[in-house]
């Protein structure tokens, strides 16, 4: 066995590039064990090949350079296995990001394909469970620019602006109205992802139950409630909630754009 090795064989047995041991060199995380002075050639020992594992592992795992830097050179075991477990933690913390990034990636592709699933041209019955709006009452005649302004402000007040919102647009919306063919929403809002950890009076608790759902382009003229008013003909009391959910299919003109419509089914 050799007692040294040069640069151009510790890349070819190690699988590192010369340019990245010349900056190890640079940085003073690993330099050569000797460097002949006449032709500048650099050279390491065995020994070194461990410590270029060790600096592979620790950066495959999510450590900096100038972090590795430190481990190596304080050469603590207790403080590396501190740092292992902050790592861990961070590493947690941004898996969890990812994954919520990825729920709503999945989240916002089926709102803009709404008009192509099954469920879109359904009228079904279905179970929902509670969730939370953040909302601002309609004032009755006023502009719908208006209200949409003022959500706007409320979702973005110092105590709402970190929530987690789902951009669709949600109306809740008078029964007795919309039998007839007219829009006469209370609310304006937007859901969020989770459970909310504050509390407010402009977050809406939307309750858990069955809900009558259906789908219609209510901001057009050419739609009609009946298969609505059939259903809850046979019930004794009027529902109390009515929602329509915005779904996009235009990013400039939304007055086409389908609505699900949930109705909360009344207890017999």
């Amino acid at each position: 066995m050799k007692d040294l090795y040069s640069i151009g064989e510790v890349s070819e047995i190690m699988g590192i590039s010369v340019q990245t041991m010349r900056y190890y060199s640079t940085i003073k995380l690993l330099s050569p064990k000797y460097i002949n002075p006449s032709s500048g050639y650099r050279y390491y020992s065995v020994d070194q090949f461990h410590f270029i594992d060790r600096i592979k592992y620790l950066q495959k795992i999510g450590f900096s350079l100038c972090e590795i830097k430190s481990i190596l050179s304080k050469n603590d075991i207790d403080e590396l296995i501190r740092m292992l477990d902050d790592k861990k933690k961070e590493v947690q913390s941004e898996s969890s990001r990812l994954e919520d990034i990825t729920d709503s990636i999945e989240w916002y592709r089926n709102y803009f394909a709404y008009s192509e699933l099954p469920r879109a041209n359904k009228i079904l019955t279905t179970h929902l469970k509670k969730r939370y709006l953040v909302a601002t009452k309609v004032i009755d005649g006023e502009p719908k620019e208006d209200f949409h302004i003022r959500l706007n402000r409320i979702k973005n007040a110092s105590h709402l602006k970190n929530l987690n919102y789902m951009r669709q647009f949600s109306y809740i919306l008078d029964y007795d109205a919309f039998l007839q063919s007219r829009l006469k929403p209370y609310y304006l809002g937007m859901f969020i992802k989770d459970n909310p950890d504050i509390q407010s009076d402009l977050i809406l608790e939307i309750p858990e139950g069955e809900y009558f759902c259906f789908t219609a382009r209510i901001l057009s003229n050419d739609w009609n409630p009946y298969e609505c008013k059939l259903f809850f003909d046979k019930f004794e009391t009027t529902p109390t909630l009515i929602l329509a959910n915005e779904y996009e299919d235009n990013l400039y003109e939304y007055s086409r754009c389908v609505y699900e419509v949930q109705i909360l089914i009344p207890s017999k």
